[in-house]
């Protein structure tokens, strides 16, 4: 009996011994061999790894009025299914901050059957109501950063649109072609979460997002305006099929001005016609026709091929092979070259090119930039057509000389003008000025970019010459004013469709104009496509809408109102206001925050809430004109009537005088460590304060 139970009890110590190595294996196995693997599932169940979304730069006109701005905004949705008995206290909770009725809530509610219901895709939240959300189970919240447009469909083909959905980023136009400046990069941080569905410890920031950069563009904003609404005009009056307006300053290559048609009035809504993000200025090719005489005339003149004095019979349109013809038919005789210009006669230069070698006719015009691409940051833009000699028949070169069998983009021409306009420097088209990173401190300022000479001084006065005599007596006269003197050349194309030969009573007109013409400050180019009946003469289509643009530009804007002589005395203007300054009006009261909009005679919109400012369109220090409307956003006011109620702000990143500011507006004591930025604080955001001095420390930037 005895040694049977002594035998047993041996077994059983076997087993426990087994057991305990078993154990003690199984210990060694997951602490050794599976640590990692364990580890990960353990850190992706109670921690996840989120986005931290950069801020999209802005973008700026030349006087830092906005065109792009990224705000900060929220999508919210609800989990019906995770109601359950907290479904009156949600619809209260959204009722308050969507200014809807909670019973209209609870109605979508019940509709939606346990599914996901989104009841804001851009709403702007305090932080005491994002913590307030946060706190429901059944609240989901997606951080967005909404795009806004302050002068809506103004330059909207140039500067395009950005949109951010769960498909991706959609975007054209500068939105697009700029990306690289306006992304910036996501930064990553590590959510703690915990058991209970909803609920989460808080999050510790990774690394840091990038924001993207601000740019300054060379764009004026009121030269556009001028420019579009006189392009609205003429397409309406010729019954065009589009047009475009470019305006440019010779002596940087700025673009200050884009217009193209079809415009866009408002944003909101569907837009059935695609061009009106299409900037015809950049991406439309077409044959220039007479306008293109003016680079013909330069190369003329360089090689000596023909001098100012020299005659060609202008009646004879007999050219062996083939006949070229002057518009509507005119015999004009003995012409030399400044009547030839001012008539512009296509028998005369097509004439003259015959001294003129195929070789020095084309390197000459790719000097000048044609067939090459001009660098612009923007969509699609094309090189035109300008074939090598090798590939050009018999009749090729006197056709190219009238602008035939060569295809240009307005900015092409507008460029090789501006060679003409600053005595023959080729520059390349600047449309960023400056880069500013994301606290406005300028990064990169862009200077003017001179390609090349392209023509001596004493060549680009000549044919400034010719092109004033063009205005004075010739095919454009009709731009002519008392008030100064201007120069162009027009031009009346023949228009082909589908490279089958030019169609029947299908014409571009175009002007290219220089003002004033003895020192050029403008150069404006105005392009109507098949403007129609007798309108289709540039004459008649593209030199008025170039005069009507003028006189806009000197009743309503500073670019030509000094310009010198008699007859060009300054104008008195109805808007020689100088530019303000949009003051700081964040964290104040409405009637404080409009008191101090007056007092710079600046108007408020958008706040139709009470509470303090916790957002404003244009941002502090943006010049505007006297007048003009600051965006604000309200919240909850944070301040109560004792410190009692009062949260602690976030300072996280703020400068001294930051600090020093909101808590002066807000009715806290604030205690400052340190230089810098601020790093940490105490108490943390959102906790009550009770009185309590803010402590906060400030470290290096970043």
């Amino acid at each position: 009996m005895f040694e049977e139970a002594k035998s047993r009890f041996r077994i059983l110590q076997v087993i426990l011994v087994l057991t305990g190595l078993a154990l003690a294996g199984r210990v060694v196995h997951i602490q050794v061999f599976q640590h990692e693997k364990l580890s990960e599932i353990a850190r992706s169940t109670w921690n996840e790894d989120i986005d931290i979304n950069p801020e999209r730069g802005n973008l700026y006109d030349r006087d830092m009025r906005p065109l792009a701005l990224s705000v900060a905004a929220w999508r919210l949705g609800v989990a019906t299914s995770l109601l359950e008995d907290d479904s009156p206290r949600v619809c209260q909770l959204l009722g308050e901050m969507l200014e809807r009725t909670p019973a209209s809530l609870e109605k979508e509610f019940r509709k939606a059957r346990g599914r996901h219901v989104v009841i804001s895709s851009n709403q702007v939240l305090t932080r005491q109501q994002m913590m307030r959300l946060k706190s429901e189970k059944a609240i989901t919240i997606e951080d967005l950063q909404a795009r806004i447009y302050p002068y809506d469909g103004l330059a909207a083909s140039l500067i395009g649109f950005h949109r951010t959905d769960k498909e991706g980023d959609f975007s054209t136009g500068l939105e697009s072609s700029l990306k690289d400046y306006l992304d910036g990069s996501p930064g990553k941080a590590r959510l703690i979460t915990t058991g209970n569905l909803g609920e989460n410890l808080g999050q510790v920031v990774l690394s840091e997002a990038s924001h993207g950069q601000n740019l300054v563009l060379s764009l004026d904003t009121d030269l556009q305006e001028i420019c579009e609404k006189q392009l609205a005009t003429a397409v309406k009056s010729t019954g065009a099929e589009g047009g475009s307006v470019l305006v440019l300053d010779p002596a940087t290559g700025d673009i200050l001005a884009a217009a193209s048609w079809p415009l866009l009035e408002k944003r909101k809504g569907r837009h059935g016609d695609a061009a009106v993000w299409d900037n015809r200025n950049f991406t439309v090719l077409y044959e220039p026709g007479s306008v293109f005489k003016i680079f013909t005339t330069a190369s003329l003149l360089r090689h000596g091929a023909i001098d100012t004095a020299m005659v060609f019979n202008c009646s004879d349109s007999d050219f062996g092979s083939f006949s070229i013809h002057n518009d509507n038919g005119h015999a004009y005789g003995n012409l030399a070259l400044m009547e030839a210009f001012a008539k512009s006669s296509n028998i005369f230069f097509a004439r003259a090119v015959g001294n003129l070698k195929s070789e020095e006719l084309y390197h000459d015009l790719v000097d000048l930039g044609f067939g090459q691409g001009t660098g612009l940051p923007y969509p699609a833009c094309p090189e035109g057509l300008l074939r090598s000699p090798a590939a050009w028949s018999g009749r090729s070169k006197p056709t190219i000389a009238l602008g035939q069998e060569i295809s240009v983009t307005p900015l092409q021409i507008g460029l090789a003008v501006c060679a003409v306009a600053n005595g023959g420097t080729l520059y390349a088209p600047r449309l960023i000025r400056e880069v500013r990173d994301e606290r406005g401190r300028i990064v990169e300022e862009m200077e003017p970019r001179p390609l090349r000479r392209v023509m001596a001084e004493p060549l680009a006065d000549l044919l400034r010459m010719a092109m004033a005599g063009v205005v004075d007596h010739g095919t454009g006269v009709g731009a002519k004013e008392d008030w100064i003197t201007t120069g162009g050349k027009t031009g009346t194309a023949q228009k082909s469709r589908d490279g089958k030969g030019y169609t029947p009573g299908a014409y571009i007109a175009s002007f290219s104009g220089i003002v004033p013409a003895e020192d050029p400050r403008l150069v404006i180019l105005t392009v109507l496509d098949e403007p129609k009946g007798i309108k289709h003469y540039a004459s008649l289509s593209a030199v008025p809408l170039f005069k009507e643009i003028v006189r806009d530009i000197r009743s309503g804007t500073q670019y030509l109102t000094d310009v010198p002589g008699s007859r060009t005395a300054p104008l008195e203007l109805a808007e020689t206001k100088k530019m303000v300054r949009v003051p700081d009006v964040l964290h104040l009261s409405l009637d404080n925050a409009a008191q101090r909009l007056g007092m710079v005679d600046l108007a408020m919109a958008g706040a139709e809430r009470g509470g303090l400012v916790i957002q404003q369109v244009p941002l502090p220090g943006t010049l505007l004109k006297p007048g003009s409307v600051v965006h604000l956003v309200t919240g909850p006011s944070e301040v109560a009537s004792t410190n009692n109620g009062l949260l602690c702000p976030d300072f996280s990143g703020l400068s001294n005088r930051e600090i020093h500011s909101m808590a002066a507006r807000m009715g806290m004591k604030v205690k400052i460590n340190g230089a810098g930025y601020a790093v940490s604080q105490f108490p943390a955001p959102g906790l009550s304060l009770a009185g309590a001095v803010v402590k906060v420390k400030m470290g290096g930037l970043w």
